[in-house]
C-alpha cells in the first residue's frame, strides 16, 4: 500500500532541486527506518507518473512545461 502523506511530504521537499542523499536525511524524521533503494524506488514511480522530473543529478517536482533530460 503505498503511503499517501509520505508522497505528499515528498512532492513539497521536491519543490526545490534535491539529490537522493539530501531527500534521504530529510524523509529520516518522518520515517526513521526509510532506506535509500526504497526512496528512490518511489521517485521512480513518480517520475512514471510524470509528477517528478530529474535533472543534473537532482529530483525535483514537475511541472507541466517540464521535459526530463
Amino acid at each position: 500500500m503505498r503511503d499517501k502523506r509520505l508522497e505528499a511530504y515528498l512532492l513539497h521537499l521536491l519543490r526545490e532541486p534535491r539529490t537522493l542523499e539530501d531527500l534521504h536525511i530529510q524523509l529520516q524524521s518522518l520515517r526513521p527506518g526509510l532506506r535509500k533503494a526504497t526512496l528512490f524506488a518511489l521517485l521512480v514511480r513518480l517520475r512514471r507518473e510524470g509528477k517528478v522530473a530529474f535533472r543534473q543529478g537532482r529530483f525535483s517536482a514537475r511541472e507541466e512545461k517540464d521535459t526530463d533530460i
